[in-house]
């Protein structure tokens, strides 16, 4: 037998299943360089509380709350990569336990298994599960505050506290990520679907109302921060593998067999009792529609889309799998498509915990114990600008700060704790030449994504001040200059 669920009840499930979630994301998430999103995440996070505050008035409010937690954990655990992405490798397992909870409320035991299983190995899972960043908290939120509305509708709960609590979660959920939201639809679909549960339909509209109410403050932050995503227009090409493939499977051949099984479930289970034909309605809605209104109102209003925004939808993803799965009749059937779906989605759990594994192939650890080789206590250095504010080799410092001790950064003009934005502010290499005087060596590290330098500028402006390159190491998508004047 694959799992011996005959034999546990839900709870132990839940338990055991999430314990594997947990593993799966833990496992290697320390391997792969931080990058620019985690990047923005850990500075914001070291910053004092006055500081943090500030920031969140300017940019970033719709993180906030994953900021303060993060403050918090690093201040007891520290900021390095396996640190900050422990936090995420928790949820991820909270994540898959509440998917197996959610799944045997929906449907059966038998699917709650192979949801869980499926939900520990998604790719999209198994990715914000090692990452520092808040998805997988916001999903952990949705998936229990769903556990609770359908608990709630199919109970016919009237007592105060329980709709109170589903107030508070929605708030949570809205304050982790505003486009937490969108699961309004899905619950909404739920409760209309079926008479039994428009009971609910009153005192579930008075708790959303309420939830709303208290994350208003978000909600006003987020709109008036609107701008700070603009970029997504010009980053984001919308593409139906971008969203088909992508979005939650990862590679082409995973998401060709999972499409198949939510197509198998959505013809198998329409044709069961009420229950599961509400159950869908919840299912298909939340997996389908988020997605719909995000690529519509980017394509029609303001870019608000990329695949990340949607990771709160992989766990639905997950039980519409394992729903397909049990509609086999077959164990051992059962058991070959588990075990194909796992070996399919092995191949980007892999690759997402390489080296540079991170988008762009983020090479800043091995930057950084390059630079701790090669350098001099009292050498300068200087950062590619030009390129875009995640991609900047300058957070490679941020980050692993190590490989940079005893290092002049004459370019720095405030740091990020100083100011109300997320980064440091820096001055121009063009500027520098009064600082320059006297320095022999500089450490020019410049951004490219082919042989050739994206900042020739820079190094145009050192050449021009008498700099010679005497050395030059390609990392991977960073390449460091040893510039020297005066001398080798």
């Amino acid at each position: 037998m694959l799992f011996p669920y005959r034999t546990w009840n839900t709870r132990r499930i839940a338990v055991a299943l999430g314990v594997t979630g947990f593993l799966v994301s833990f496992l290697g998430s320390w391997v792969p360089s931080v990058w620019g999103d985690e990047a923005a995440s850990i500075i914001s996070a070291e910053r004092s509380w006055p500081s943090l505050l500030g920031m969140l008035r300017s940019v970033d409010a719709v993180h906030g709350s994953y900021y303060a937690l993060l403050h918090v954990w690093i201040g007891i655990f520290g900021a390095s990569p396996l640190s900050v992405r422990f936090p995420s490798a928790i949820a991820a397992g909270i994540v898959v336990a509440g998917t197996v909870v959610l799944a045997s409320a929906l449907f059966n035991t038998r699917v709650a298994v192979l949801a869980g299983l499926v939900c520990a190995v998604l790719p999209r899972m198994t990715y914000q599960g090692a990452e520092a960043r808040t998805y997988v908290f916001d999903t952990a939120a949705i998936v229990w505050l769903t556990v609770l509305i359908v608990h709630l509708s199919t109970t016919h709960s009237v007592k105060r506290m329980p709709w109170l609590a589903y107030a508070i979660g929605l708030a949570v959920c809205i304050y982790l990520f505003l486009f937490s939201a969108l699961i309004l639809f899905a619950h909404a679909a739920y409760l209309l679907s079926d008479a039994s549960t428009r009971r609910s339909l009153r005192r579930w509209l008075q708790a959303v109302a309420v939830g709303i109410a208290l994350a208003i403050p978000v909600i006003a932050f987020g709109i008036a921060e609107r701008g700070q995503i603009a970029f997504l227009a010009h980053r984001t090409r919308i593409t139906p593998e971008f969203v088909i493939v992508e979005q939650w499977f990862g590679n082409i051949w995973l998401a060709l067999v999972c499409w198949g099984l939510i197509v198998a479930a959505a013809a198998f289970w329409w044709k069961g009792k009420r229950r599961e034909r509400s159950s869908l309605a919840l299912t298909i809605v939340w997996l389908v529609l988020p997605t719909i209104i995000l690529v519509a109102g980017s394509e029609t209003v303001v870019a608000m889309y990329t695949n990340r925004y949607l990771s709160f939808c992989a766990p639905v993803a997950a039980i519409l799998v394992g729903a397909g799965i049990a509609a086999f009749s077959g164990r051992w059937m059962r058991v070959a498509t588990v075990l194909c779906v796992v070996a399919l989605a092995a191949p980007s759990w892999y690759s997402q915990r390489t080296e540079f594994g991170k988008p762009g192939g983020s090479d800043w650890a091995e930057v950084s114990t390059t630079m701790a080789t090669v350098a001099s206590r009292g050498d300068t250095v200087i950062f590619d600008q030009s390129v875009k504010a995640s991609w900047r080799p300058r957070l490679a410092m941020k980050v692993y700060p190590q490989g940079f001790s005893g290092l002049n950064d004459i370019a720095l003009k405030t740091p990020a704790k100083e100011t109300r934005g997320l980064w440091d502010t820096v001055y121009p290499v063009s500027s520098l030449g009064p600082q320059l005087v006297g320095v022999r060596v500089v450490w020019a590290l410049e951004t490219t994504k082919s042989d050739e330098s994206r900042a020739d500028s820079d190094l145009s402006v050192l050449q021009r001040d008498g700099y010679t390159i005497v050395e030059r190491l390609r990392i991977h998508r960073t390449i460091i200059y040893k510039l020297t004047r005066g001398g080798s």
